[in-house]
This record gives structure tokens, sequence and C-alpha cells, in this order.
């Protein structure tokens, strides 16, 4: 039986277009500081986790090179499931919550987990257990640690075993072909960590490895502490940063970062202060989003100016919309159905890109077959390229839609424009 990290020509095959979909999910995507992923050992990526399927789609395709991946293990119970999810390279991984059998699974886990590092393919895990669509972080579980640790101790031929943080920043979570920023961070040599301080228990060294990536992670997304000015922080930040255009992902990110570590020290310092404007800010974000008033209105300096350039852009790419929707029909009505189903609005754009990638992949295979077999060459090839980004496109049409709207709503609601110059005041009285 082959086993899963040994190469495939099917799975190279749909890996080669999965890939491209996978970046076609994001208007703009971009990897930062792959220059740092080591070369001379055992690789464990280890990615925030806010946004469903798309965070280990955006680590796969970070690089071409192989990676297996885990997911938990409940959802490998049915056969035809365990082998699709085996045959696209992911193991499953038990948590302490489902049960005392799970914890001796998972011996299992790391065991298989170290065959991978030792045949030199990057691991992927998770190290939060779960998703959550925030700007923080949950405390980290103790898998990765102790498959680190085990790989570390299981190591064939001595080579050094790293962890790699990786820190995903969205722009939107539940909008599909947002932004997406993917920064790898500084690699943790857990050889190295654990040579270095031999007089450490092993539950002691799970301990600090487990920190040490937490702090990786950390420092390549917006972290905001999850209490009870969470959500405030990151209206103001966003506020604070909205002048800067939402394609110089690396500055926005910085900014983001920078509003909320001085919103912080504000709060420290002037407590009383800080929970009043805190409480303002909450309450423009209320009315923001029942006038369904998007940040990107808000940040215009001339409403008018901008409603109407918006109107212009959607007349003139209207016909080509059109043209472009109803080619691609199947793809993007088959993939609103599903993404319509799960409770959890986060997956939604996991199961667009899944659409995407399987079935809008063989429609427009079974077009390009079509065409060429029955128009002339030239004609057919343009078909292709302008049928294969047809769905995505259509999705970039219905965001400039609903932007347009809400430009004409902002435009006339002259409430929330006073409410924004006055946070606006605020926020550069505090030099934010």
């Amino acid at each position: 039986m082959k086993k899963i990290y040994e190469n495939d020509p099917w799975y190279t095959f749909v890996r080669f277009i999965a890939d491209r979909y996978i970046r076609g999910s994001f208007k703009k995507i971009r990897y930062e500081g792959l220059e740092r992923i080591p070369k001379d050992g055992a690789v464990i990526f280890s990615p925030n986790h806010c946004d469903a399927l798309m965070d280990p789609l955006a680590v796969l395709a970070m690089n071409p090179a192989k990676k297996v991946f885990v997911a938990r293990a409940d959802i490998f119970k049915k056969p035809m499931v365990r082998k699709i999810l085996t045959f696209f390279k992911i193991m499953p991984i038990n948590r302490v919550r489902d049960g005392f059998r799970s914890v001796l699974d998972s011996e299992k886990t790391i065991e298989n987990s170290i065959e991978v590092l030792n045949n030199r393919v990057p691991f992927c895990i998770l190290p939060e257990g779960m998703h959550r669509p925030k700007h923080s972080l949950l405390p980290l579980g103790k898998g990765l640690s102790r498959i680190a640790y085990g790989a570390v101790k299981g190591m064939e031929d001595g080579q050094h075993v790293y962890i790699v943080p990786i820190g995903c920043e969205y722009g939107d979570y539940f909008r599909y072909r947002s932004t997406l920023l993917a920064t790898v961070g500084e690699p943790i040599d857990v050889t190295a960590l654990m040579e270095a301080h031999p007089e450490m228990s092993e539950p002691e060294m799970l301990v600090e490895i487990k920190n040490r990536t937490a702090e990786g992670m950390k420092q390549h997304i917006v972290y905001i502490p999850d209490d009870e000015d969470y959500d405030a922080k990151w209206e103001l930040a966003r506020l604070a940063s909205g002048s800067i255009p939402e394609c110089r992902l690396q500055q926005r990110l910085d900014a983001n970062r920078e509003a909320v570590g001085k919103l912080g020290k504000f709060r420290e310092e002037s407590p009383e202060k800080a929970a009043e404007f805190f409480e303002k800010a909450l309450a423009f974000a209320q009315e923001r989003k029942r006038a369904r008033i998007s940040l990107h209105a808000i940040h215009t300096r001339r409403p008018f100016l901008s409603a109407l350039w918006y109107t212009l852009r959607a007349l003139v790419f209207l016909p080509f919309a059109l043209v472009l929707g109803t080619a691609s029909l199947p793809g993007w009505v088959t993939a609103e159905v599903l993404a319509s189903r799960p409770k959890d609005r986060t997956f939604r754009n996991s199961f667009r890109c899944a659409t995407m990638i399987i079935l809008w992949s063989v429609l427009a295979a079974i077009a390009a077959i079509v065409l060429f077999c029955t128009v002339k060459w030239y004609w057919a090839l343009l078909a292709v390229v302008l049928l294969f980004p047809a769905p995505l496109l259509t999705y970039d049409y219905f965001e400039l839609v609903r932007r347009t709207a809400s430009a004409w709503r902002y435009l006339f609601n002259g409430k929330l424009r006073r409410q924004k110059e006055q946070i606006m005041l605020d926020l550069r009285q505090l030099e934010i």
C-alpha cells in the first residue's frame, strides 16, 4: 500500500489545478518570508486557524512542495471519505476531548507524523484545534508539541526538526475573492531547543515549544486579546488604517497591529476614557452594520464622487458580467447553493473554493473539448482563456455591485458620516 507521503501522479495533476483555484479564490494573495522555510531538516508548518479550510489550502498553495496535513479523526469514519482525504494527503488526528480511546490512538498519529518527517515531507498541523473567525489566537493544543518532541526523538539520521509558524491575515473571512497575506515566521529549531535545555522535563519542554510557537504566530497577525474590547478595537483599527489601499497588504497589517497596540496602551493608562471611547466605537459599528454600509464606503473622502464612480464602473462592466456570469452559471450557482448550507459562515468560502476546483474544472474542461471540436482553434482558445476564470470574475462583479449600493447608502446617511468624523478626530488626538 502506497504511503501517504509518496508521489502520486493523479495527486500531482489535481494539485496543479487546485493551487491555481486556491490562489484564484483571492483578489490578491501574497506570501511573505518563504525564504525562511528550512531546507536542511524536517519541517512542521503551524498556521493560525481562522477561516476553516481556507487556512490549510493557503499553506498548500504556498509553494509546490508536497505537504501532509492532519484533520480531526471523526470525519474519517466513512470509508469513502477516508479514501478521499488520504488521497489529498490528510491524516486523522485524535483529540483528548474525543475520549480515552482517542488518547491511545494519538500515539499512532505521532508515529505516522514522524515517518512523514523522516522522509523530508513537510507536515502541517493547525495547533488551535478549531477555527474561529477572529483576529486572535486560541490556546494551542498539545498535539503540535508532542509531534515535534517525538519527531526529535525519533529522527533516524539526526536531522533537525523545525516548527515554522505562519500568520494568515484575511481581508474578510466571509467574502469570496477577498485578500490574504500569509507570512512565514522565523523557524523554531526544536532539536537545538531541546539540546540547549537538557534540564527540562518532557512536560516542561512541551509547554516551552507551545509558547514559542504561539508567540511566533502572534507576530504575523493582527492579534487582539479576545475580551470585551475585541470588537471595538478591531473596528477602530480598521478605521485608523482605512486610508491605506487594500492592495497594500503588509502596510495594512502593520497599521492595524500598531493601532491595536496603541488602543491597548490607552486602555491601560486611561481605563475610564477608553471604556467610553470603545462604547462609542461599538455604537458606530452597530449602526454601520444595521445600515449595511461597508468600511470601503466609510473611508471615502467624497461620498458622492465615490458613489458615482462605482456606479459608472458597474454600468460599464455590466455587459461583460452578463456574458461571463451566464457562461459560468453552473459553477457559481452551485457554489452558492452549497455555500448556503453550512450554519458556520466561515465554511462558505471553503465550499466555494472546492466547487471551483472540482466542478468548474471538469465543466470548463468539457466545454474546452467541445469548443476545439466545433469552432476554429483561435476562437476556441480565446473562449477557453475567458471561460476558466469566468466565475471568479463574476464574483468580482457581485462585489462591485455590493460596494456601489453601500456607497449610495453612506451618501444618504448623514448621521453615520458625523459619527465617523467624530471618531476619526478622537483617533487623531490619540495619535492613532
